[in-house]
Formats: structure tokens, sequence, C-alpha cells
């Protein structure tokens, strides 16, 4: 599940699965023609961040599927992420800031995760070790993740994140799917009690969903969003394309897996992305967005300052998902590096400059 949220002030060891751990800390007055300009300028702005934020920008290497032959498979070649290297950063509200290695964190998802990589909740869990936090969890086999039950003696715990050039991003992704890379911050907070149990229950709803349906994901509703029309697919088997090995080992599904699978099952005609080494200056940005989905029988047409975004979670989290556009002037987590476990809806939004 991934909610978006531009936000000018953050709100608000090899380890058994089946354990619960504690681990205990060691030791003037402008003119109206100046604020004329100075409104104009920032409008301009965020139309340039606009296309920015959506994969619209020079530079980017577009991706058109199917290619030869009708394949709807992708390469991974030279398009990869480099290994976290540069010291990290994590906000607890309450408690402090901290930097850590990333080369001295070993991720508690070894079967999600390709070597080297880790997740928020690594982090944490790494903070724990080294003493500077005093951290109590366990993992939920009827959630299918790993659950702060108390941080300093505090319960209700989440986190918001901020990837390099974006904002932070009140997610309700499982913090221990959220990957990590150079330049990602971290952000720690007591939550709304409401939004922290829905965000819990919808994970179970998804654990209850892939059983349901013997270990396979089948997403019940996909609704793509276009410029003139809104079209519907249910139940779509969805499938791992192996799109980002850098990040992921082989089987794990991205929300780009959703599109992919339409596509190689003759529901959706064309699929057009773009990969970002790096956007308006930004370094180290290395994903895919989606500027255009092809649906037979349907109209419409590209444009440089829209694209395609992406929402997906259960009904019980979507009163608690803000619009798609708030996330449309940054850069922010990109459907390629979204980790799924069995949502209960999946939609794509099209969104401009002028939403």
């Amino acid at each position: 599940m991934h909610e978006c949220q531009s936000r000018d002030e953050k709100g608000g060891s090899s380890i058994s699965r089946n354990a619960t751990r504690r681990v205990s800390p060691g030791g003037g007055t402008v003119s109206a023609r100046k604020r004329a300009t100075v409104v104009i300028a920032v409008l301009v702005g965020l139309l340039s961040s606009l296309g920015v934020a959506l994969g619209n920008e020079e530079g980017a290497e577009p991706v058109a599927l199917p290619g030869n032959g009708g394949s709807w498979a992708m390469s991974a070649d030279m398009r990869v992420d480099p290994l976290p290297s540069q010291a990290g950063s994590v906000e607890i509200r309450g408690v402090g800031t901290f930097t850590y290695d990333p080369q001295a964190i070993t991720t508690l998802q070894p079967q999600v995760f390709a070597q080297g990589r880790f997740s928020a909740f690594d982090v944490l869990v790494h903070l724990s070790v080294a003493g500077q936090i005093s951290l109590v969890y366990a993992y939920d086999e009827t959630a299918d993740t790993y659950i702060i039950q108390s941080l300093n003696g505090l319960e209700g715990w989440w986190y918001d994140a901020r990837v390099p050039g974006g904002a932070f991003e009140r997610t309700a992704l499982r913090m221990d799917l959220y990957p990590m890379k150079d330049g990602t911050s971290l952000y720690v907070y007591l939550e709304d009690p409401a939004r922290l149990a829905a965000i819990e229950a919808g994970f179970r709803v998804e654990v209850a969903l892939r059983s349901e349906h013997g270990g396979q994901i089948i997403v019940p509703i996909v609704t793509i969003k276009g410029p003139r029309a809104t079209t519907t697919f249910e139940n779509v088997l969805v499938t791992s394309h192996n799109v980002r090995p850098d990040l992921f080992q082989p089987g794990v599904i991205t929300a780009l897996d959703v599109l992919l699978s339409l596509g190689e099952q003759g529901k959706i005609a064309s699929l057009d992305l773009a990969w970002h080494a790096e956007v308006d200056g930004v370094a180290n940005v290395n994903h895919y967005m989606v500027d255009w989905i092809g649906i037979p029988d349907v109209l419409g047409e590209k444009s440089p300052t829209c694209g395609y975004m992406d929402q997906a979670a259960t009904e019980g989290v979507r009163g608690y998902l803000t619009p798609h556009s708030h996330a449309t002037t940054k850069i922010h987590l990109s459907p390629d590096i979204e980790v799924l476990v069995s949502p209960g809806f999946v939609e794509w939004q099209w969104v401009c400059a002028s939403s």
C-alpha cells in the first residue's frame, strides 16, 4: 500500500521471525507587484516540478512495451541503483536523530531484498542492536510483517519516508518492505491510533486474500483512470517480472507488475515507461515512471506534463489515503520499487499540471 503526501512539516544480526526481540540501549511588507511576481514564479516552479515528478524530463530513457515479438519482458541491463554506501539518517520524534552505516545493516527479509539491500524497519533494528534505542518487536504472521510493539517504552509508532529529491510521504507500505537507498530519510513518530489500526487491519486482509487464492496474487479490482475514460479489470492475476533484480529477489511483486501482467493477458495494448537515473539535477533517482497506458478502444494521448500514479491498498485503508495529486510536485516512491503483498485494489490515475 502506498500513499503520497507532500509535507512542509513532518507529521504528527540474524533474527528468528517467530521471536519477540527486546534490545535495550547501552549507554517587511511586499508590494502588490512583487507579490504577483512571487506567485508567478512559484506556479512556474510547481508546473516544472510536476513534469519532473511524473517522469517527463529530457534525458529520461524511454521504454516502450511490448517489445520485439510482442514480449512484455523488460531487460534490467544497465538500469541499476548502486548499493547504499552513504551514511543515512532517521529522526524519531521525541527521541532524537540518528545516523547509520548502510553497509553494517542486515535485512530481516532476505527472501525479499537482494544482497546488500535493506528496509526502513531494518534501520530501526540496527539502531537497537547498536544500543541507541530500545525496540521491542515481533513478526506477525497474520499481517506478514514485523510489528513495533514498543519503542523506548511507547506503543503506536509509524513512519514517513523521503526519497532523494522528494518530500516526506505518508506511507501505508509495510515498513519491512520499504526499500532504502542512498539519500533516503526516515521520520518515525506516534501515529493516530485509528489510522495505524486501519493500516494493520489492511495488512491482515491482504494475507487472508492471498491465502484464499492459494498463494497467488489476484487483485479483485484494477482501475485505470485515463484522460478520457476509466477502465476497470476484475480479478487480475499478477505475476513477477523481476524488473528490479538490483533491489529484490526473484519472485517479488511490485505495483509495476500489475501493468505488465495486464499487458501479457492482452488487457492493455501498450505501456510507455521512462527510466530516470537523475531528475532535475537530483542524482541517484534510478527508477521507472509510467508515462502512458494504452488501452484498446480507449481514446487519449500522452502529454509531457502528465503521467500515471498508483495507489494500492485495501478498502479499509482507502479513507486514509490522500489524492494522487498530492504526490505530483515531488519525486516519490515509484511503482517498480513498491512491493505488493495482495492488495484489494490497485488504481492508476492520470495526473496533469492542470489537475
